[in-house]
């Protein structure tokens, strides 16, 4: 199961772009129309693998780590699974691409999101 992006929350959205642009090479791009403010940060091989989003609390009150994503090849077989163990979650879909998602809480706050096709 790969990673598919981390998501940071950040309370200056420009200064962090700059900062993933000049330390990591990344470089902006496309992004879905979500309703929130954000960027999609893309690497070399053209992989949205930062995901930057306007944080409404401070981030050293809840982490700059938002979440780690995975994407994975059995979205609704897995989601089956977690749910039978009493994982709480809802599956909703990444605005105008198909895809699924959902976000899973774990201990100490640790968000895991899970992508894929249903």
């Amino acid at each position: 199961m790969p990673i598919d992006h981390v998501n940071v929350r950040c309370t200056d959205l420009e200064k962090t772009r700059e900062f993933l642009e000049e330390v990591a090479g990344l470089v902006v791009g496309a992004r879905p129309n979500f309703s929130f403010p954000g960027h999609w940060m893309y690497d070399a091989q053209g992989q949205a693998v930062m995901h930057l989003v306007l944080a409404t609390t401070a981030p050293g009150e809840a982490g700059t780590v938002d979440h780690v994503a995975f994407r994975v090849d059995d979205f609704a077989e897995r989601t089956k699974r977690l749910a039978a163990a009493g994982h709480v979650f809802k599956v909703g879909e990444v605005p105008g691409t198909g895809i699924a998602q959902t976000f899973i809480a774990g201990p100490d706050g640790l968000r895991i999101e899970l992508q894929g096709i249903l």
